[in-house]
């Protein structure tokens, strides 16, 4: 029997959200954005732990109502967000994991994700061929690449290059799954190697390994932008109150 990890990297200073507080300890519905996220995690009861790196500074992850919950553990982060989950899995190694243990790697800032999604992924590795899997939607809006080289007017954000073709082209998600070893081994390389990874899954696929991907719901947005946290408010809110 293989045991499931939870890494949940808690770095991000919320710059393109531009508030002073980190946009992890943002309140919303009632209770900071990370403590919704170890809610979901701990109510799956799948865990053999939860791991939360934080920034050497953090002072806010012990206020948490969550972080005294044995399940739960708060380690020191890296710099950025592929030395964060590196730490976690370092930690989780030091615990005696096995290198086939799953982990599921998830955003702070992704407070709606679903039981439904999480059992999802479970039901996803149990499958003795599957790599890996990422949970994402179908990209469904008309893309448009800008033109980052000819200036555009002051009044105008960006200027269109042209229109991308949206077929085939999902939105990754999280949470990402994959093998302890194997995703330690493929964020090691791509770190030796000067590879600026945004996920788990650029990491995984630059060693050779391509994940499957599952379908997500949209309402599994992040936290990046002031706008978003309305909206988060709005759905958490009503989750809430149909739950009652």
């Amino acid at each position: 029997m293989t045991d499931l990890w939870a890494v949940i990297p808690a770095g991000g200073k919320g710059l393109r959200f531009g508030s002073q507080v980190p946009k992890q300890y943002m309140p919303v519905a009632g209770r900071p954005v990370l403590d919704h996220v170890l809610a979901a995690f701990l109510k799956t009861k799948v865990f053999k732990a939860v791991v939360v790196p934080v920034p050497p500074d953090d002072r806010r992850f012990d206020e948490l109502a969550l972080s005294n919950n044995d399940c739960v553990y708060s380690i020191q982060g890296g710099a950025e967000r592929a030395d964060s989950v590196q730490a976690g899995l370092d930690w989780i190694q030091a615990q005696g994991a096995h290198a086939d243990d799953w982990v599921f790697v998830h955003d702070a800032a992704r407070p709606l994700i679903t039981q439904h999604e999480l059992h999802g992924l479970v039901d996803a590795i149990e499958s003795s061929t599957c790599p890996g899997v990422v949970l994402g939607i179908p990209a469904a809006d008309t893309l448009k690449r800008v033109d980052q080289i000819n200036p555009c007017p002051e009044e105008s954000d960006s200027c269109i290059a042209e229109t991308v073709d949206r077929t085939g082209l999902w939105h990754a998600m999280t949470p990402q799954v994959f093998r302890l070893g194997e995703l330690s081994d493929a964020l090691q390389a791509a770190k030796q190697s000067g590879l600026v990874v945004t996920d788990e899954s650029q990491a995984m696929e630059a060693n050779g390994r391509l994940p499957w991907l599952i379908r997500g719901r949209r309402s599994n947005i992040k936290l990046t932008y002031p706008e978003d946290l309305e909206l988060i408010e709005a759905l958490l809110s009503a989750r809430e109150g149909a739950s009652l």
